[in-house]
């Protein structure tokens, strides 16, 4: 039993590091050398709208959408109320577990996806990247992850393909359960 205690120790030891370093980091980068999303621009085929997070934020709380984020919400056929409840949904989830999962294939394949929807404004690259920092930094204060704590924690603003969020979504339907489940 001790060899099987040890060994498990030793296990968790190079996770708890690996963990450590990422949140450590993020927290660093996040508070001197990134800044929080600010601008999310909303692309729904020809229409390309920047919005301000605090917009967003105030359609999650359940304020009505007007100006742009009212033409792009009737675009994507979405009404304030439904689009504020899935920015605050919440998902609790272990920042541990989270982490095994964000680096496995699974996770990797998943954040490659999100990341060609949900990308850096300025670059279109490295959305993978970004969007694993701003899950981690979501989770790692409460242990819950919500779209509009994602955006929040986001290093830099975003551009987001309401289009192909949309057509991935039945792709995504069954993830929340499934993360769910793993968090437990």
């Amino acid at each position: 039993m001790t060899g099987l205690f040890s060994m498990k120790r030793a296990f968790q030891q190079p996770i708890n590091l690996t963990l450590g370093l990422t949140v450590g980091l993020g927290i660093l980068f996040s508070g001197t050398l990134a800044q929080a999303a600010e601008q999310i621009t909303l692309i729904i085929g020809p229409l390309n709208r920047s919005i301000s997070v605090s917009e967003i934020e105030a359609l999650a709380q359940g304020t009505e959408a007007t100006g742009d984020l009212k033409t792009v919400l009737k675009f994507a056929k979405q009404t304030s109320q439904s689009a504020g409840t899935l920015l605050s949904q919440e998902l609790p989830f272990d920042l541990v577990q989270a982490d095994k999962l964000l680096n496995s294939s699974l996770g990797e394949s998943l954040l490659n996806k999100l990341g060609q929807i949900i990308s850096p404004r300025s670059s279109g690259q490295a959305g993978a990247q970004a969007m694993r920092s701003a899950l981690i930094m979501s989770l790692a204060d409460d242990g819950k992850a919500s779209a509009i704590e994602v955006m929040r924690r986001y290093p830099t603003d975003m551009r987001v393909d309401i289009g192909a969020l949309q057509n991935a979504s039945e792709e995504f339907k069954d993830i929340p359960q499934l993360l769910r489940g793993l968090g437990r």
